[in-house]
């Protein structure tokens, strides 16, 4: 079966791996030394030039490598995929669920309902206790109003407290989910990609046309 074509984005990011790899052979010892023994025959922009007219050759010395590579990052991206897939269906299934969908309801009206009845509370048991009406019911009536109060600053309290939780739960879920480019397998893979351009394509290739110039310059 013939190998897939690169994305538009693969090969971009192809291209920024070479030039980044190219820099490094070039500012490697190795190469440093070989400049300095060719006298002037070769210098660095010219090496880089023949480098990139050469990329495709270059780069297909580490073809295996990179194959293991984009192998490696599809997996990583399916399994990242179906773990999205998965946790957004618990939590459709949970909020479908009549107990998840009633404590939310709950958790706004019992505050509110609790501040209204302390606020009719205390002003009706103010104000039978301002008029002089059986002052008993009016001291009932502020009692109750100073409970229902307490409720109300109770199930606030509540319901911040549940606030963090949640947000702090959602966190963590977010941070266990790791995007496929940071997969510990994606990460090895994609270095032995680079370090097998870097030895096994860059540097013979490099080494070599410092070779051949020096050569002909002898001849």
């Amino acid at each position: 079966m013939a190998e897939p074509e690169p994305s538009g984005a693969d090969i971009g990011y192809i291209g920024v791996t070479f030039e980044r790899v190219l820099d490094q052979a070039l500012n490697s010892r190795r190469i440093s030394d070989a400049l300095e023994r060719s006298a002037g025959t070769l210098n660095r922009e010219q090496l880089r030039t023949r480098a990139l007219r050469e990329r495709a050759a270059i780069a297909a010395a580490a073809a295996v490598e990179y194959h293991v590579y984009t192998e490696t990052r599809a997996s990583a991206a399916g399994q990242t995929g179906e773990r999205d897939s998965n946790g957004s269906g618990d939590s459709n299934g949970n909020s479908g669920s009549g107990g998840s969908g009633l404590l939310p309801v709950l958790a706004v009206f019992v505050p509110s309902l609790s501040a209204v009845a302390a606020a009719v509370f205390l002003v009706s048991g103010l104000a039978l206790r301002a008029f002089g009406g059986r002052p008993y019911i009016g001291a009932g009536l502020i009692t109750a109003g100073f409970v229902a109060a307490a409720v109300a600053v109770g199930g606030a309290v509540a319901d911040l407290a549940c606030l963090l939780v949640a947000a702090a739960h959602n966190r963590s879920a977010e941070d266990d989910v790791v995007p496929a480019d940071e997969d510990a397998d994606v990460k090895r893979a994609r270095e032995a990609w680079q370090l097998a351009l870097l030895e096994r394509g860059m540097m013979p290739f490099l080494l070599d046309r410092l070779d051949e110039a020096d050569t002909r310059d002898h001849v």
